[in-house]
């Protein structure tokens, strides 16, 4: 059954008994459609592992903001309180004097800002466990009628609409500093602007750098080449891209000399238009010049928190913008790779940090 969401509230009801009966509903939250069954029932979250095609029966509680001190010990109130409800899923250690089904003793807690949800979780009263609307290991389902089709166990359907965004955020905040387990629709700078210093990243994560100028043949290429020099490929991944590139030109000559008398090379280099994908793919952007930032915002408002002009990034310098060389002398190109040179060193210490434990 496909229920729309202006519809939603009048259903609440039967969604009850459908949760209480330890069958499944689909929910659509702020991110993706989320498949929920009542945590408290062991039977219903088997019946959840077994639609997800997954052999562990560990899921994301959904639950009032009001209940959260029911079930779990708040610690690093500030990132809780400031990320929930909203897209974070936060680990927190289990209240060993609570019992929940195939639940040890941490669990991950998400509250997602979405109205129906929200008025969902504070009239059901009690956990659901949620997971993404999708076959382990396969793409999340956007659309309530594919999740019909392909969850033929699920009981009712809430129509929010197609929805396509990154996943939740999950960040455990059992340990000091917290730790980053997955990438997700909150980046790892907003996060370590509320929490007021850096948070550490899973091991097998990377951390997402992207380069912005114009033509990216000058300046986002030579930036990339040096700064691949200074930091190790296991903890970073390197792009750049331009706002007004051409495709598949080579960087301008100068600019390949000078990244080689850094010990780099970007003889391989192809310009690429910047574009939403890897917008989204970044965890920082470092721009040339503050037109190259409004462009940015212009792709995706929500990159505001991790974008940054290079030279900016972390310095008491304000707008300082990088020179542009091109059709100028090699003595220009060393110029700006002068003027890169101590933030890109500086960031590579930063992100190496966030590994180190």
């Amino acid at each position: 059954m496909i229920v729309k969401i202006d519809k939603a509230s009048q259903q609440i009801t039967q969604m009850k008994e459908i949760l209480e009966n330890g069958d499944a509903i689909a929910i659509p939250t702020d991110t993706i459609y989320g498949l929920a069954v009542d945590a408290t029932i062991e039977r219903a979250v088997k019946s959840l592992s077994s639609m997800k095609k997954r052999s562990d029966r560990v899921f994301t509680l959904f639950m009032s903001k009001s209940e959260i001190e029911k079930y779990a010990t708040i610690v690093k109130r500030k990132i809780l309180d400031f990320f929930i409800p909203g897209k974070l899923t936060v680990i927190l250690k289990k209240r060993p004097d609570v019992s929940l089904p195939f639940v040890s003793d941490r669990v991950g807690i998400r509250i997602p800002q979405h109205n129906f949800a929200l008025e969902l979780l504070s009239s059901y009263g009690k956990p659901l466990a949620v997971t993404s609307a999708n076959i382990s290991g396969e793409p999340p389902l956007a659309s309530p009628y594919d999740i019909v089709e392909h969850f033929t166990e699920v009981k009712m359907v809430i129509d929010g609409g197609m929805l396509y965004s990154a996943p939740s955020t999950v960040v455990d905040l059992t340990v000091t500093p917290p730790m980053m387990m997955r990438k997700g629709a909150v980046p790892v700078v907003a996060i370590e602007k509320v929490y007021g210093r850096k948070i550490a990243l899973k091991p097998s994560l990377k951390f997402n750098v992207l380069f912005v100028c114009s033509g990216n043949t000058c300046r986002s290429p030579m930036a990339a080449g040096i700064f691949r020099t200074l930091v190790r490929p296991k903890y970073s991944e390197v792009r750049s891209a331009g706002t007004v590139a051409m495709g598949g030109l080579q960087a301008a000559h100068y600019a390949r000399q000078v990244v080689r008398d850094y010990g780099g090379s970007i003889d391989r280099h192809r310009t690429i238009s910047l574009d939403r994908e890897l917008v989204d793919w970044a965890d920082l952007i470092l721009v040339m010049e503050y037109k190259h930032y409004e462009t940015v915002l212009e792709i995706n408002p929500d990159a505001v928190v991790k974008t940054f002009l290079l030279r900016e990034y972390k310095r008491r310098t304000k707008y300082t913008e990088v020179p542009d060389p091109v059709g100028r002398d090699q003595s220009a190109y060393q110029q700006s790779a002068k003027k890169m040179y101590p933030t890109l060193k500086s960031l590579a210490k930063d992100i190496e940090d966030r590994f180190r434990r």
